[in-house]
């Protein structure tokens, strides 16, 4: 039989780091960097590529920023499944003892 073991603190811990990260990532991209030094350095043919690579860093970079978010959402998601599906085996198992044990008091 394998066992299943779930931590929930461990599991928000995760979500939450992940979801730091991805909050960490926004807003760091880099065409406005890009675009200035094209602009120190006319007349250069490559130089017109800086922004457009910038701009496409910045696309990549929100586009991990989104899809980290949403992996964190799936860690939390899977955490409250398991937790749900603990409390319910937990509780079946726990009136079927409870009664087989003399929880119903009959003497």
């Amino acid at each position: 039989m394998t066992v299943f073991q779930v931590n929930p603190g461990d599991m928000t811990a995760a979500s939450d780091a992940v979801t730091e990260a991805a909050d960490g990532a926004r807003g760091h991209g880099s065409s406005a960097h890009l675009a200035a030094a094209a602009a120190a350095i006319p007349g250069a043919d490559s130089a017109g590529f800086l922004g457009e690579l910038g701009t496409s860093w910045d696309d990549d970079v929100q586009s991990w920023a989104d899809s980290a978010d949403a992996f964190g959402t799936q860690i939390e998601s899977a955490s409250k499944d398991a937790q749900g599906a603990d409390a319910e085996s937990g509780g079946l198992f726990g009136g079927l003892f409870g009664g087989l044990l003399g929880g119903s008091g009959g003497g």
